[in-house]
């Protein structure tokens, strides 16, 4: 917080560069909010008046959130842009985990996005959205960026419960977990914007993938995936996958046309059928992540953004 130029003028506040913890090295962003802001302001008293072992500012990772009604959005770290502007590697979950138990009343989806680094595990920053529950998980986040915690050790985190307050696979834990098995192999996956793009650019068709729903079909009727391509779905049901691509040549020939996409309704379900369709020899198959729910928000958002231009 001292000044390059001069080193009796200290700069704090909304109006300074700080360095961004959520990335490291030498890189800074200017972030406006008032719990940075007040603990600038007590280092850098600490410091101007000598005290011993005065503390020192080790930069802001942005953990901020905005409510909306009934609606909470927060955040901390970087974003899915920040990262592909600056050619950072990473890896990006999305879950829809309930904010605690299922069984206990008022029971609400937390929609959370945690991005990371899948070759050792920094977590890069996360953004969730709920109507309960979502400050507590980015604060646990937040929490892990700021003492170098992993993605993985996100899974044996140990957070408080009983059925009114959390889950016994807290939202934390369980974003941890699906990373854990990104890292280790078990797991690829393809986020909806990804997917889209795919879509867009004809890469999709050109490398003739398939995409698998293993939903049931009175939910893939009442609720399609727009702009996937028609010729390219699937519709089998998770509990007679097995048997159905043991029995089913038809279906064989087809999966193994090409790269397999596997959704459900929010991407968990989907996995048991990845690992599934891996053991019967299908190697290039990937999640799509979130699923439907993402998907779904992922197409709004995107036919909002081209109205708007």
């Amino acid at each position: 917080m001292r000044t390059i130029t001069d080193p009796c003028v200290w700069a704090v506040g909304d109006a300074i560069e700080v360095k961004n913890s959520a990335v490291g090295g030498e890189e800074t962003w200017a972030v406006a909010l008032g719990g940075p802001a007040n603990r600038q302001g007590r280092i850098c008293a600490e410091n101007i008046a000598g005290k011993a072992n005065a503390s020192v500012y080790l930069g802001t990772i942005g953990s901020n959130g905005v409510k909306l009604w009934e609606t909470t959005a927060a955040g901390t770290g970087v974003n899915e842009k920040f990262l592909k502007g600056k050619g950072l590697p990473y890896k990006a979950v999305y879950l829809h985990p309930r904010q605690h138990a299922e069984f206990y009343p008022n029971s609400m989806f937390i929609h959370l996005k945690l991005l990371f680094d899948p070759n050792n595990g920094k977590i890069w920053g996360a953004q969730a959205v709920g109507e309960d529950g979502v400050e507590k998980c980015i604060d646990v986040i937040a929490t892990a960026i700021m003492t170098g915690m992993t993605a993985r050790d996100l899974q044996d985190v140990e957070l408080c419960y009983a059925p009114p307050f959390g889950a016994a696979r807290d939202p934390v834990n369980f974003a941890g977990m699906v990373a854990a098995n990104i890292m280790d192999g078990l797991l690829d996956t393809i986020t909806p914007l990804e997917l889209l793009d795919l879509i867009k650019s004809g890469g999709y068709a050109t490398a003739k993938y398939s995409f698998l729903d293993v939903r049931p079909p009175s939910a893939v009727a009442a609720n399609s995936l727009p702009l996937v391509p028609e010729e390219s779905k699937l519709n089998v049901e998770l509990e007679q996958l097995r048997e159905t691509v043991l029995r089913d040549c038809t279906i064989q020939e087809k999966l193994k046309g090409g790269p397999i996409i596997v959704s459900c309704n929010s991407g968990q379900r989907a996995h048991v059928a990845s690992r599934m369709l891996h053991l019967q020899g299908f190697e290039n198959v990937k999640v799509l992540s979130g699923s439907f729910w993402s998907y779904e928000m992922a197409v709004a958002a995107s036919s909002s953004s081209a109205a708007a231009k």
